[in-house]
């Protein structure tokens, strides 16, 4: 048992003893015991009786289902297994340190004296467990990405890192709100010793309580400081040269196999650093390969607003883009781009399914409104890339010639390369579960993303996985870029218009020999029963409304393009005139958003904004 007045000192005025006496909290903690934490150790494991019930001190813990599914976060002056200890049940999760840590824990037989004595503190935490339940309640969908309040640069690789990176960096993160201070190993007062592991530890958790973001920087030749700092970090962030992975991959260096093993890849970022923004992005496959992560940036030393992005995905206020799928309804996400350009508005991630994809990656590789443009009239008029038919044994299309334009467009570039994260979704048959593709050569990832089922032919993966345009399970990929990164979104979301009609007949389909008949002498009729690829692609929108409404729309801001007279999902000879129905329409909700400025407060704030009608 620990010194009480040691364990009053630790423990913060926290709302689970506040309304207690200092004689009633004295005696609380009198009967707890103080337990210390390091990053990755368990303090419960599933499964296991639940003696003890525990307030957090200092630190952080991840709740882990099944030792890897991520459900619930705890933090300072929260208590952690008071379900299972007050219902009687065994542990139902993992908890798992994420950081250097402190907790205070209290036995059952002293919770039974102590609720007799004070049943103040009872009520304590019951008002805490009901707090904690209603949140959770409220937010039942699937985890965003937490924002760290401290952020470990670690160098990757063998290059140093530039103390310009770490300058930058910090500049970007407080030009966007964050109050945060910089910390390196010199930075350290003279009572502290240096290569006291355990000292260090103390001295991080008191500059944690002071309530700024930190960012620890390790790789100065001061082994202890990087061990401790590392531990007490939410978040990794390893930075290399990318010019190191001309020759192959890049070896990984002793201190980020240690800041490896402290992290789960969900926590890891990889930033990639050049000297020029026209110095050309390769090789990130290189990095990539042995480096188990969630996002990588790359960033230009002469170019601040790529650290501004890297900041922003860092603080929650990176504003992402989802482009849903629409065959050549895809234009008017191109005219959606534009007005959003000519505002000022700069996305930091992008994303979405078939066509939308396709955009996407336009964007993500820096193109603009016109030439993204002239790309889709030559990709879909001129060289006519879904014109050619073939023997309908495996799809209606001749899945080569599209092949070989994809080819010629887009070579063997590879989105890891992209300098502007990028997304594609197709749909995996094999497993019944959502592709999300984000690594890989471009030409592969949209040809998953846009296999329409019955039109092409489906995509084989390595695994002999059947790959599908992602259209079929969903073709507003809103879900995918919530799990990628928190913060405001722009969603997009492509209509063929109004309800569908046709004035056929069911009766009047003609029969194999009739029709093979009418078609070998020029005498079919025109007539608008649907045909094969149209059936499909417009089976595909169905989700659309369907996968919005049960995923919620939150806080983003939904974009509904309208589609223009006679424009259907593969009618691309429209292609110009639907672009600038997407232009029109996003330049109208932004002046009645109040323009970039009301876009950024909505940005920044986290409140949707208010359109009027």
């Amino acid at each position: 048992m620990s010194n009480t007045a040691d364990i009053a000192t630790a423990a913060p005025r926290s709302e689970l003893l506040a309304g207690l006496t200092d004689a009633q909290r004295e005696s609380i903690l009198a009967r707890m015991r103080r337990l210390q934490l390091r990053k990755g150790e368990h303090l419960v494991h599933q499964g296991d009786a639940a003696d003890h019930v525990y307030y957090v001190v200092r630190g952080r813990f991840e709740v882990l289902l099944d030792g890897r599914h991520l459900v619930a976060e705890i933090g300072a002056g929260e208590p952690v297994g008071e379900i299972a200890f007050f219902g009687g049940l065994t542990r139902t999760a993992d908890v798992v340190a994420s950081r250097d840590s402190e907790v205070l824990e209290l036995s059952r037989e002293s919770f039974d004296q102590l609720a007799a004595a004070q049943p103040d503190f009872v009520q304590s935490i019951l008002r805490t467990l009901g707090r904690r339940l209603a949140a959770t309640t409220s937010s039942a969908a699937a985890m965003a990405p937490r924002i760290a309040d401290t952020i470990g640069l670690c160098p990757a690789g063998s290059a140093p890192m530039p103390s310009a990176l770490v300058v930058q960096l910090q500049l970007a993160l407080r030009d966007n709100g964050s109050s945060i201070s910089t910390l390196r190993a010199g930075d350290l007062p003279s009572d502290v010793d240096a290569n006291d592991e355990q000292q260090l530890s103390r001295w991080l958790g008191l500059q944690q309580e002071q309530g700024q973001k930190l960012l620890l920087v390790c790789g100065d030749g001061n082994l202890a400081w990087d061990r401790a700092a590392l531990r007490h970090c939410d978040q990794l962030l390893l930075c290399g040269d990318m010019d190191e992975a001309r020759d192959g991959p890049v070896p990984v260096a002793e201190l980020e196999r240690y800041a490896l093993s402290l992290f789960r890849p969900r926590q890891v970022g990889l930033l990639l650093w050049r000297e020029q923004a026209s110095q050309a992005i390769d090789n990130t496959e290189h990095w990539l390969r042995q480096r188990p992560l969630h996002l990588h940036h790359h960033v230009a030393m002469n170019r601040p607003a790529d650290f501004g992005r890297v900041a922003r995905l860092l603080t929650g206020k990176a504003l992402g883009a989802v482009l849903g799928g629409g065959g050549a309804l895809g234009a008017g996400h191109i005219g959606t781009l534009r007005a959003l350009s000519e505002a000022g508005v700069e996305l930091d991630i992008i994303g979405g399914t078939s066509i939308g994809s396709v955009i996407a990656r336009s964007y993500a590789a820096g193109d603009d409104a016109a030439r993204m443009m002239a790309d889709y009239e030559a990709f879909f008029l001129q060289r006519k890339a879904l014109g050619r038919f073939t023997l309908p044994w495996y799809s209606l299309l001749d899945h080569r010639h599209l092949d070989a334009c994809m080819q010629q467009f887009l070579g063997d570039t590879r989105l890891e390369d992209l300098p502007l994260t990028c997304f594609a979704v197709g749909a995996n048959l094999s497993t019944n579960e959502l592709e999300v593709i984000r690594h890989g050569l471009v030409r592969d990832a949209l040809r998953v993303s846009t296999a329409i089922p019955v039109a092409l032919p489906p995509w084989i993966n390595s695994l002999g996985h059947v790959l599908v345009d992602g259209g079929v399970m969903n073709n507003v990929p809103i879900s995918v870029m919530r799990g990628i990164k928190s913060g405001p979104n722009l969603v997009s979301m492509l209509s063929p218009g109004d309800e569908w009609k046709v004035n056929s007949a069911y009766e009047q389909v003609p029969s194999g020999l009739s029709l093979a008949w009418q078609l070998l002498r020029g005498q079919r009729k025109g007539d608008d029963f649907p045909r094969i690829g149209v059936v499909a692609a417009r089976s595909m929108q169905i989700t659309s409304g369907r996968m919005l409404r049960g995923a919620g729309l939150g806080n983003d801001l939904l974009l509904k393009p309208p589609a223009v007279p006679g424009m259907g999902l593969l009618n691309f000879k429209l292609g110009r005139a639907q672009e600038q129905a997407g232009y029109e329409y996003t330049r109208r909700l932004l002046e009645r958003m109040g323009g970039l400025d009301g876009l950024r407060a909505w940005q920044y704030s986290g409140v949707a904004p208010q359109l009027g009608d």
